[in-house]
Parts: structure tokens; sequence; C-alpha cells
């Protein structure tokens, strides 16, 4: 398989060549009622060609830029590719993007087609404020006068059996494929010039590593505009042979996995933290003899216990955990963010192994990943075989390849700042063990510097601090500071048993003081938080302190508590 991707032009050719070897096998599923439907790959390659004589007939051509910002769903992706096998440039943007960052991606790479999801996000956009066609904007679920996604198919829908560009090999490798705007913990986002051959080196390069194999299903959960996903699941199931069947909401994730039945999930670690959570509370529930032997076993309480021990209890609660989520999970994927190494030890031990890999934007986005048989939990991998990873004099991560990108859209002087000499600065700081295993040690951008000048990393102590199961959200500051501080966001169902029906706070305050101290035992004074003060609603993506991928934006979060972060300094 990983030979065929080495032979192909374009996305697209792959797309079709993948379709047509078994046109009625099925590619993906959608959400419908109580269940999950099939579409057929015939189908799925016959939507993609009307999609895309549609936006021929449109006007749109090569080089254009497509806008596409709308949930994950099988129209999305025969969209995608529809876009791509005209050799038009696919925008894809986050459907929690306010309306500041989408006036700037407007005026920043001018599309010239804008695909939304419906009237409330048009609401949001205001496009004709911004000088934009009314005739080149199409809504999914469109309302009285709006002209749907719909219209475009039917637009192409004669032309459907004639043959596009793609097919016939006239878009190559070098061809840009993807404007990608990173999510932005600070500033403007950034639009990342992605090629055909970029995604497609990436895809050679972690088959090596990740197994991704016809014949498999995943549910699709993280948003496709976000570049894990689309590399992966999306470009990688789809060219691959998999299939895929996509999430109905977020906070159905559980149920959809029992429907669906997958094989994998790939997702980041705020998922696999939530199942982890929910898995130990069961077990410390558990009651008798049982619940101790199983307790004992998987590591959790008591001395060690014997290998006989270990093995039947991960045995019987890997089975638990499987049935919850379908039956037929073979193992994870995680990325786009640090995973705590106790949590992908403990999957490891049931036999339910979390592959943790790296990646950012500009490189496609992975450049390292564990391998399914050699799981190193605390590392992020080994480097995939087509990319050159060295460790700068500084400790930062520099990487080299054919999946590093084109560069960033109309911003060539930050272009000049993060690729040098054609090594991708990744602004992450890393070290490589004596197996070739990467340890990502912290955010050369985000680092602490108190004022005694001892350089912290934020995301070691907030990993900590959020491993302890009073602490659902962590973030810590302490620039120019002598001493850390914190904002907590304590978890609620347990918060509301320390605090009682008196609600007496102190006694949170009290049990918060006690899981500090003990998730950031044994680290020197400087890396002690000494103050802290209690959130009174999470982080979230809505009030614009997480991005889409759940990362905690550190500028927004100091600008809304300006006033609990000056009470504690």
């Amino acid at each position: 398989m990983t030979a065929a991707v080495n032979t192909l032009a374009n996305l697209a050719v792959g797309l079709f060549a993948r379709c047509a070897e078994n046109p009625a096998a099925t590619i993906a599923w959608s959400h419908q009622g109580e269940g999950f439907s099939p579409t057929r790959a015939g189908e799925f390659a016959e939507g993609v060609r009307a999609y895309a004589h549609g936006l021929l007939r449109m006007g749109i051509r090569r080089g254009d830029r497509v806008l596409l910002m709308a949930p994950n769903s099988v129209a999305w992706a025969m969209l995608d590719f529809a876009i791509l096998s005209i050799g038009a440039v696919t925008v894809p943007l986050y459907i929690s993007f306010g309306a500041r960052e989408l006036h700037y991606v407007l005026g920043d790479c001018s599309p010239k087609l804008i695909l939304l999801q419906n009237a409330e996000m048009l609401q949001r956009l205001s496009p004709h404020d911004w000088g934009v066609d009314p005739e080149h904007l199409l809504l999914q679920h469109p309302g009285e006068g709006q002209r749907g996604w719909s219209a475009l198919a039917e637009l192409g829908a004669a032309d459907v059996h004639s043959p596009l560009p793609a097919e016939l090999g006239e878009i190559q490798r070098q061809d840009l494929a993807s404007i990608v705007y990173t999510s932005g913990t600070t500033g403007w986002p950034k639009g990342v010039m992605l090629s055909h051959g970029n995604f497609l080196s990436n895809i050679e390069g972690f088959l090596h590593l990740v197994p991704l194999r016809a014949g498999q299903r995943l549910l699709s959960v993280l948003p496709l505009s976000h570049v894990f996903e689309r590399a992966t699941g999306h470009f990688g199931g789809y060219l691959l042979g998999l299939e895929n069947a996509y999430a109905e909401r977020p906070d159905t994730v559980l149920r959809d996995l029992r429907a669906v039945q997958p094989d994998l999930l790939i997702a980041v670690p705020r998922i696999f933290q939530l199942l982890y959570e929910r898995t130990l509370r069961g077990l410390q529930e558990r009651q008798g003899w049982v619940g101790k032997f199983l307790r004992r076993g998987l590591g959790i309480e008591g001395k060690e216990a014997g290998s006989w021990q270990r093995a039947l209890s991960s045995g019987i609660v890997r089975r638990q955990v499987r049935r919850r989520l379908g039956g037929r999970l073979q193992y994870f994927v995680s990325g786009g963010a640090a995973l705590d190494p106790a949590i992908a030890s403990f999957f490891l031990r049931l036999g339910l192994p979390i592959l943790e890999g790296y990646g950012m934007t500009e490189a496609s986005p992975v450049i390292a990943a564990n391998p399914l048989r050699a799981i190193h939990p605390g590392t992020v991998g080994l480097p995939l075989p087509n990319v050159e990873l060295r460790i700068a004099a500084d400790g930062e991560i520099l990487v080299r390849g054919p999946s590093v990108m084109q560069g960033y859209w109309n911003n060539e002087a930050a272009t000049q700042t993060t690729v040098i000499d054609g090594w991708l600065h990744t602004g992450d700081i890393g070290e490589l063990d004596a197996s070739g295993y990467l340890h990502i040690t912290e955010r050369k951008k985000e680092l602490i510097v108190n004022s005694a000048g001892e350089n912290i990393s934020p995301q070691k102590i907030e990993m900590r601090l959020a491993s302890q199961p009073l602490i659902a959200q962590a973030v810590v500051f302490g620039d120019g500071l002598p001493y850390l501080i914190a904002l907590l966001y304590p978890n609620p169902e347990l918060a509301a048993s320390i605090v009682g029906a008196a609600n007496d706070t102190r006694r949170l305050e009290q049990a918060l003081r006690e899981s500090i101290d003990r998730a950031l035992a044994g680290l020197p004074s400087f890396e002690q938080v000494r103050r802290f003060a209690i959130l009174p609603t999470p982080l979230s993506e809505q009030e614009g302190t997480l991005t889409p991928t759940l990362k905690v934006k550190r500028r927004r979060v100091a600008e809304r508590y300006a006033e609990q972060l000056a009470q504690l300094q």
C-alpha cells in the first residue's frame, strides 16, 4: 500500500483509484436516526465528480481558494476531494472561528467560493460586508431564498462521467492543495500552505509506524478542519481503503463508538483522559474482593501483583472497556497535545495501546509516532523514516523533509524565520533517547522565566496538576514572579461532594491544596505552585480560552482573569 501512495500524482487520483477497485464496498458511515447508514465507494466517487463539475461550471479554476466551514460529514469529505480534483485549494476552517478570525482569513486568502453550514454561520461571517459575491456562497442547510450545496451537485450532474483534471494527471505533487490556518494560541492565524505532495509524503511516512489498513473502520471525532484528522483519518483513511464513520457531535462520541464499532479511534489526549477517568472511577467504586483484585492487578492500589493477576485483571477490564467502545477496538492514535504518560501506561497494560505521536501543521502534520509493537509511554515515538530530525544547540527540534510546508500564505517574513535552510524550526524543545525515541520537554515560546531567571515549562506543571482527579483544568503563570500561580477548575462532581450542603468552599480549597502538593511532589521549589484561584466556569472554545483542539490560549486566559491573577501576585 505504501508503494501505491508513492506513485500517486495527487490526492484525488488516489481517491478515485480506491473507489474504482471496489465500487460496492462501504467507504463511509453517516449518523442517521438511531444508527449509521453506509455510503458505497462508487456513489462517493460519483458525488465527488458531481461537486467537482459543479465547481467548474461556477467558474472555479486551478489555484482558486474555496473556504469550507461546516461540521464533519460525508458531504464535507466529498467537497474536499472535489476541490482538490480540479486543482483548486481547500481552506478548511473550524466552525468555532469567531467573526474576528473569519474576517481576517477572508481578507488574507480572498476565497472565490465560500461553503458554510447554515444561516447562523452566514450571519456570523457577514460576507457581504467584505465584498463576497453572494452567487459564490452556498449553505449546507439553506434557508428560504438561499442556495445549498445540493445546487452545486445538481449543476455538475450532467457532466458526472466526464474526466477531471486530476484523473488526467494534470495536478502534480508540488501543486498547492490546502491553506490551513493555525488555531493560534497567540496573535492572528497564519495560513500554512500544504501541497498534494506534502500530504502524500506524510502518509507514506506515518504508515511505517501507524498501521492503517484497508478494511479497518475508524470513527471521525476531531474536526476535519484539523490537519491531524484530515491528514491521517481523512486522506489516509480514504486513500488506504478504510471506512470513515462520522460522529454526530463531540458529546455523542461514546454512544457513536458503541454504534459504529470501530477498529481504531484517532483523537486528542482530552478524549483519552475522560475515558481513563471514567474507567478508573468504575474500578474505585467496585466493591468486594473482585474490586480489590482488579485494582491491585492494574497497579492502582496495594503492593505489586503477580504476573498472572496482572494478566487476568487486564483481560477482564479490557473486555469491559472494549465492550463500551463497540467491541472491536484494537488501538488508539493520539496527537495534537501531550498525553499524560500515566494514561498511556494504563491503557498499554490493558492491551488497548495508544499510539502517541507528535507533529505540527507546518509538517503536514506528523513528525514522529510510537510504533504499535514498541510503544514507549512518555515519548512521542520515532521520527518518520522520510523525515530528518535533529536537536539544535538550544534544544529546539528541527525537521526537514518532503512533508514540510511550502510556507505561510502572504507572509514571507514568518516563513523565513520558521524554515531556515530547509529546516523547520518547530518551537518545541526536545531530546532523543538512546533508542531514538523523541521526548518533548517544553514549548520554546511558552517558557515561564521567573524573577530568579529560572526557566519553567508550564505544560509540565499543568499536566501533573490535571492528572489529579479533583483538578479538571489547570493554567499556570509566573513570568517575572518569585513563584508560580495557577487558575484551577475543579471536577464538578468531586467538588460538589467536598463542599457539601453547607457549600463550604474552604474545604474545597484545602482539598485542592492537597492535590497540588501531591501532583508536584519531588519537583524543585521554583516549580511549586504557591497560590491559586478557582475558576467559576471551565475553559472552553465558546469563551475563547481554548483552541478547537483544546489547547489553552494563555493570552486570552490572562486577559479574561486578569483581576484574579493580580490578586495572586
